[in-house]
C-alpha cells in the first residue's frame, strides 16, 4: 500500500484548486463508494457525488476554489488525522468562508481514500458562508 500520510498531502494538495481541479482529485483519489462525511452538513458516496456537493457549493454559494493549510498531519496505519484550515474562495480569490477543522481519511488497499470525515463548527461555517468570513 502507499504511505497514507504521502497519499493524503498529494490529496490535500490537488484540492487547493479551482472546482475543476477539485473534481479532478475526486476522480483520482476515491473510489466508486468513498464515503465524504461534512459532519453535520453533508455526506455524499462516490466520486459523482462529491462533484455534485462541489457543484452545488459553487452554484449556491459562488465557491470557485478552496485553499487547504494543512496544519498538522498523523497517522496510524491506514488511518490519517489532519488539522487544516479551509478557506472557500470565490472568483476574484475573496473568501466566503474560513473553516478551522479535523479530519480523517481511511485509505483502502490501493491507496486510494475510502473514507474522508471532517468534524467543524457547522454554527460557523454558516455564518462565514453567510458573507461573514468566519
Amino acid at each position: 500500500m502507499s504511505d497514507p500520510v504521502a497519499v493524503v498531502g498529494e490529496f490535500v494538495s490537488a484540492m487547493n484548486a479551482d472546482t475543476n481541479g477539485m473534481i479532478e482529485a475526486c476522480r483520482r483519489y476515491f473510489t466508486p463508494s468513498t464515503i465524504w462525511n461534512n459532519v453535520g452538513f453533508a455526506r455524499t458516496v462516490g466520486a459523482d457525488e462529491a462533484i455534485g456537493l462541489i457543484n452545488q457549493l459553487g452554484a449556491n454559494m459562488g465557491m470557485a476554489a478552496m485553499k487547504f493549510d494543512l496544519l498538522a498531519i498523523a497517522a496510524v496505519g491506514n488511518k490519517v488525522l489532519t488539522e487544516r484550515i479551509d478557506y472557500m474562495l470565490d472568483a476574484s480569490g475573496n473568501t466566503l468562508a474560513t473553516i478551522p477543522l479535523m479530519g480523517i481519511f481511511e485509505l483502502d488497499a490501493d491507496g486510494k481514500i475510502s473514507r474522508w470525515s471532517d468534524y467543524f463548527d457547522t454554527a460557523g461555517f454558516q455564518a462565514g458562508s453567510a458573507g461573514n468570513g468566519e
